[in-house]
């Protein structure tokens, strides 16, 4: 590697490159970690692994050692993600050096590694041993079973010392969200998503001291993901939280039900989030019909 540039890893060697970090992030994936950041939840389970070349980052790959439930089973793996290259920079193996460096020193701790690709380098992750594994959607289209009832569900903001509580809570501690494919709470991840991600969807029940991450589209609903201590069933809370008008509902996970076979199950490829696993003979884990919560994504 170049002699001007140096590998940094961790959240303490980041704090004095966070500005530069942050605008990489923002150029190469249109984000912006501050709010998160800056909130202090960010915290040593998601692990970058960076480029610096004249006090500029210029190229990443982040970490996150998780805990999957599959089938009833825990798997100790490894999600990659934020993998990133300056434009300036782009085409001198940077992103290659640190993804080497990854699974070599990675590859042989965790049972597998996953991650998600955009269009632009589905080639690029094979060359490292990695699998496409095609996710399936979930949608309920036929609501005749359920009728809109009234609750006592409210929107919550990270900017209210009250809501924010609740939230610091939930992604603590929360009960699996689907037997067949979750994960062990974690409360960097989670927290990303309750600010980064879906900060317009927080709604919250007090009567079933409940959160829903969830969204209105016209007449659809999609429900990203359910937080709750206590124990719930998908077909009691549905009525709660669609409208008169609502026609349809996605869930962005596995549910638990099928809905007494009501529940619309395809294969669904998607080229700008593929997933991607390693090593392959790990496909095997999977059932024929399933997703990654999308709240599991970094």
């Amino acid at each position: 590697m170049n002699t001007n540039r140096k590998v940094y890893s961790g959240l303490e060697e980041l704090k004095q490159h966070f500005l530069s970090f942050n605008e990489l992030y923002d150029i190469c994936l249109d984000g912006d970690y501050e709010p998160w950041y800056g909130m202090g939840y960010w915290d040593n389970t998601f692990i970058p692994f960076f480029i610096v070349q004249d006090n500029k980052v210029i190229a990443n790959v982040s970490l996150s050692p998780m805990v999957m439930v599959l089938q009833g089973q825990s798997h100790h793996v490894l999600q990659i993600s934020a993998v990133m290259t300056h434009p300036a920079f782009r085409g001198q193996g940077l992103s290659r050096y640190l993804m080497k460096h990854v699974m070599s020193h990675f590859s042989e701790q965790y049972e597998f590694i996953y991650l998600f690709a955009n269009e632009e380098v589905l080639d690029f992750y094979p060359k490292f041993g990695f699998v496409r594994l095609d996710e399936s959607s979930f949608r309920l289209k036929d609501l005749t079973d359920f009728e809109a009832m009234s609750s006592d569900w409210r929107k919550l903001s990270i900017q209210n010392r009250e809501d924010k509580n609740l939230l610091e809570r939930f992604a603590k501690d929360h009960r699996l969200l689907s037997k067949t494919l979750s994960f062990e709470p974690n409360s960097c991840l989670s927290t990303y998503h309750f600010i980064l991600q879906f900060e317009d969807s927080l709604y919250y029940s007090e009567t079933r001291d409940c959160l829903v991450l969830m969204e209105f589209e016209e007449e659809d609903l999609k429900i990203y993901d359910v937080f709750s201590i206590r124990p719930f069933k998908l077909e009691e809370l549905i009525p709660t939280l669609i409208k008169t008008k609502t026609k349809e509902i996605s869930f962005f996970f596995v549910p638990d039900t099928d809905f007494g076979g009501k529940l619309e199950v395809e294969r669904d490829p998607f080229d700008d989030d593929a997933l991607y696993v390693y090593p392959e003979h790990k496909k095997h884990l999977f059932i024929e019909n399933f997703v990654f919560p999308i709240t599991s994504h970094y």
